[in-house]
C-alpha cells in the first residue's frame, strides 16, 4: 500500500462494536500495519472479493446455461 498524506487522505469517524478496536489493534501488530492500515487493507480485500464473487456468479450462470444446452443437444 502506498503512503498516504494524511493531511491530505479522506477521513471518516467510524464507532467500533465493542472489542473491535482491540482485534484490529492486536493483528495490525501481527502484520506489522497501522491499525489504519490494516483497517483499509481489510476493507480493499474485501471489496475485491466482493468483485470476484460477482464474476464467479456470472461464470457459474453461463456454464449452467451451456450445460442445459449441451444436454438438450444430446437427448435429441
Amino acid at each position: 500500500m502506498s503512503r498516504m498524506d494524511s493531511r491530505t487522505a479522506d477521513k471518516f469517524v467510524v464507532r467500533l462494536p465493542d472489542g473491535l478496536r482491540g482485534k484490529i489493534f492486536d493483528v495490525s501488530g501481527e502484520n506489522q500495519r497501522s491499525m489504519n492500515g490494516e483497517i483499509v487493507y481489510r476493507l480493499e480485500q474485501s471489496l475485491r472479493d466482493d468483485q470476484v464473487i460477482a464474476t464467479q456468479a456470472e461464470l457459474i450462470k453461463l456454464l449452467t446455461r451451456r450445460v442445459g444446452e449441451l444436454e438438450e443437444s444430446l437427448s435429441c
